[in-house]
């Protein structure tokens, strides 16, 4: 596809999602993002509920885009600001490079009140990944996926009822997730893309 069918595709969806009313995406908290500053550069920065009476006044942090997850008792004030609702899904992707042994690798943070939807493995070399690989919050943890089978240059999704632990953290606090191979890494070069979306 060129690029500009893709603008144009583009553009087709936004004018589409103006026409069709939104209603709030996660029960307890959603992602909002804020108005263009005018002759600014957005970056990440600190945003507070001025409207709130509670002591501390709630905060967030904005990312680059300008986007944070924000909780249900403030998204009246922040709409009121000129805050639109943004992407319901996020992504960690992380690369091992050619590993070795059972190496455990910290692949990202999942962020509070967030659910793993998906998870997926794309094995770049001509070698299995012995045992097959493991993600859990503590180094080669396997609450979350046991082994999920690695083949030599292959992409492979873990199925949903192979995903152990969707929500592994539920105090409403981040949790690194660690993923290892189970036997060995047999010198394998496995990107994994961990989807997840906010609840």
């Amino acid at each position: 596809m060129n690029m500009r069918k893709l603008i144009a595709a583009g553009l087709a969806a936004l004018s589409l999602a103006y026409l069709v009313p939104m209603a709030p995406a996660f029960a307890a908290a959603q992602v909002l993002c804020a108005p263009e500053v005018s002759g600014a550069v957005r970056a990440p920065r600190r945003v507070v509920n001025t409207a709130s009476t509670a002591s501390p006044q709630p905060s967030y942090n904005l990312n680059g885009a300008g986007c944070a997850l924000i909780q249900q008792a403030d998204l009246g004030f922040f709409l009121s600001q000129g805050y639109t609702v943004g992407p319901g899904q996020g992504t960690i992707l992380f690369t091992t490079g050619v590993a070795a042994g059972t190496t455990d690798f910290v692949i990202g943070t999942l962020p509070a009140k967030a659910y793993i939807q998906q998870i997926i493995f794309s094995n770049s070399v001509a070698a299995a990944v012995t045992g097959g690989v493991s993600i859990g919050t503590t180094a080669n943890g396997t609450n979350i996926v046991a082994a999920q089978a690695v083949g030599a240059s292959t992409d492979v999704a873990t199925a949903q009822a192979s995903i152990l632990l969707p929500v592994p953290v539920t105090t409403g606090l981040a949790a690194p997730l660690h993923m290892a191979a189970v036997t060995a890494w047999n010198s394998a070069n496995v990107t994994v893309t961990v989807i997840y979306g906010f609840y």
